[in-house]
């Protein structure tokens, strides 16, 4: 679990104490206001502890995670009001002409209620005249929570975000009509970067039918030379390393990083660079660990908005590992993987029709599996598999979103996907390709969520995966899962997911597990293993204005989960009880570094089998959802 330094903490107290003792009455001021900026700065130090399940290379390889950052500070300029009446910039501006956003709006800094207040269905059709970007700085100067000597140099000491890197994501253009629906998918474009605590697009000013734009984010923390730490189902985690993921404002990513888990130990470096000319996106990694070796790298131009009508990219990975089988904290087999992949494509689309995408691709992938025995370690060997094929891929997808707060995020726009989506991919292996067996390759998903009153949210998926050779499937995963969230009220939600996951013919690396900090947390790590898992859990989530040192929300939630794991396939597989726990714990959302993951502090207690398990679980994690 995250410490920090007591001794350099008491220390640093106790000087600015000593310095203060001659007139303590004359400066007890001064002494507040120091020891509030010491602890913020501990509490800054402290967010580079932060949790993350450890790998060989994770999405960006980011090395433990590393993503506390903090933006320069750009000077503003003078406050000005947000509409053209008493501003003295207006005078100059023709008569017909209206300022309603301007850069030094201190609305700016609030995206939830001054983006909520616009609504672009009003200027559907209006002429995009010019289009500005203001970038604003992780602390807000002008509040005087925020205006300390600590946030200024961090706001000194960061670069901004550049424009060109803003404008680079842009699917609007000057002299375009507008079209509400393409500047809302502009802004969730922009969102979607780990990089901005926030975006959005208002409108800055109306001249007749002509509108001037102006693209609002907000910058965080993004160099750091971190530590990480995390325990979940039993397991302790860490790592330390260098990250920084917008690059002198650029948007790209490098890390380099050593971690050390229940499994391995090793180092990781990655570089992604997702807006090369044409929008290309480059993505490289490599780890050395102390069971193999992994790299990857890609190159692809995806499908960047839903009107974009191509898409292509090439992709090749590695990984060697030792893959360790566990069930309730006893290895019960162990071996070697070594795994190869490489996958070439191409994918179009007619863009969005009638507020509906549809998705044509085509490809070719090669991916092998090779096995060893470690001595003394391995009970059974899974055989070796080699599988090229080409496939083709259709996907589905309705243009229908909404944009809420107070879901997975604390005080932070968050776009929620409504109506169906779908995909289907088919391939076909065959020994003619270069595979050692012929099987149809499949996959699919559908997913669908809608709002069935006011208060309440519902969000589904069915999906599949696996192959199908000579009327047997194998490698097979079939799962389904709905989430029910029920809004109280702005800071209260009632929050409720049941899931059911089924395979056939699986690896014994590949079975299903429960225990640990992603379903039953009052449990141990793989205390059951099958391939047959239901899940459910029931959550009462309670968010708060509470900023802690301006530089986290703090949120609480208590919940009760329940599930099984069972085994259809194993001879003489053991019988398996249903289990359930209850827990409590205290959430925080960062809201200037790492906001892409929530803080969890947990204490779950089982409440089936109490004899065999701990009495509690403390969990200590970084997650995506709250």
């Amino acid at each position: 679990m995250p410490q920090l330094d007591s001794t350099t903490l008491i220390g640093t107290l106790a000087s600015i104490g000593t310095t203060a003792r001659a007139s303590n009455a004359q400066r007890a001021p001064f002494i507040a206001s120091r020891l509030r900026a010491t602890a913020q700065a501990c509490l800054l130090l402290a967010a580079s502890l932060t949790v993350y399940p450890q790998a060989a290379y994770a999405e960006d390889a980011d090395p433990q995670h590393p993503d506390f950052q903090v933006t320069e500070h750009q000077d503003s300029g003078t406050l000005a009001p947000d509409t053209a009446t008493n501003n003295d910039t207006a005078l100059t501006e023709p008569e017909s002409c209206q300022i309603l956003y301007s850069a030094g709006s201190p609305a700016l800094f609030d995206f939830v209620g001054t983006r909520g207040r616009v609504s672009f269905a009003d200027y559907a059709g209006y002429t995009i005249g010019n289009i500005h970007y203001h970038v604003l700085p992780i602390f807000n100067e002008n509040d005087p929570d925020e205006n300390n000597w600590l946030f200024r140099s961090a706001n000194w000491l960061h670069i901004d975000t550049k424009e060109k890197t803003i404008a680079k994501q842009m699917i609007i253009a000057t002299g375009e009509p507008l079209e509400p629906l393409t500047l809302n998918e502009n802004e969730r474009i922009l969102r979607a970067n780990d990089y901005l605590i926030d975006a959005m697009i208002l409108p800055q000013k109306i001249c007749g039918r002509r509108l001037d734009l102006l693209v609002v984010v907000r910058d965080i923390w993004t160099f750091s030379p971190t530590a990480s730490a995390s325990r979940g189902g039993g397991d302790d985690s860490s790592g330390a390393g260098l990250s920084e993921k917008n690059l002198f404002g650029s948007g790209q990513r490098v890390s380099i990083g050593y971690f050390q888990d229940s499994e391995r130990n090793g180092t990781t470096v990655s570089y992604r660079n997702p807006l090369l000319p044409h929008r290309l996106s480059l993505r490289l990694g490599a780890s050395d660990t102390s069971d193999g070796e992994g790299y990857l790298g890609s190159l692809t131009k995806p499908f960047y908005e839903l009107n974009s009508t191509w898409s292509a990219g090439v992709s090749v990975a590695h990984e060697s590992l030792a893959q360790t089988i566990e069930r309730n904290d006893i290895v019960i087999n162990k071996y070697q993987q070594t795994s190869d992949a490489a996958e070439v494509f191409f994918g179009w689309s007619a863009g969005r029709r009638n507020n509906v995408v549809n998705r044509w691709s085509v490809g070719i992938t090669n991916a092998t599996d090779v096995f060893e025995r470690l001595p003394n370690d391995t009970t059974s060997l899974p055989a070796d598999e080699q599988l090229t094929y080409p496939w083709v891929e259709w996907s589905y997808q309705q243009d229908k979103y909404k944009t809420e707060d107070n879901i997975n995020r604390s005080h932070q726009q968050e776009d929620i996907q409504l109506g169906l989506s779908n995909s289907i991919r088919l391939g076909y292996a065959n020994e003619r390709f270069g595979s050692d067996s012929e099987a149809v390759v499949f996959s699919t998903y559908t997913g669908y969520a809608r709002y069935l009153s006011r208060r309440n949210l519902v969000r589904g998926a069915i999906s599949t995966n696996g192959q199908r050779d000579n009327n047997t499937v194998k490698n097979t995963f079939f799962s389904t899962a709905m989430d029910h969230f029920y809004f109280i009220n702005d800071k209260n939600r009632w929050y409720t997911r049941v899931a059911f996951t089924g395979a056939r013919n699986i690896r014994q690396d590949e079975q299903l597990s429960i225990g640990g900090n992603d379903n039953l947390r009052g449990y141990p790590n793989d205390y059951q293993r099958g391939n047959r898992r239901w899940v459910a859990s029931i959550e009462r989530r309670r968010f708060s204005n509470w900023h802690l040192f301006n530089l986290a929300y703090v949120g609480a939630a208590a919940y009760i989960d329940a599930g099984k794991v069972w085994d259809t396939e194993t001879p003489n597989a053991a019988n398996t009880d249903t289990l359930a726990d209850l827990g409590f714990g205290i959430r925080l959302s960062p809201s200037k570094f790492r906001i892409e993951k929530v803080m969890h502090i947990d204490i779950a207690a089982p409440l089936v089998n109490r004899d065999e398990v701990d009495d509690y679980q403390l969990i200590v994690t970084g997650r995506v959802d709250f």
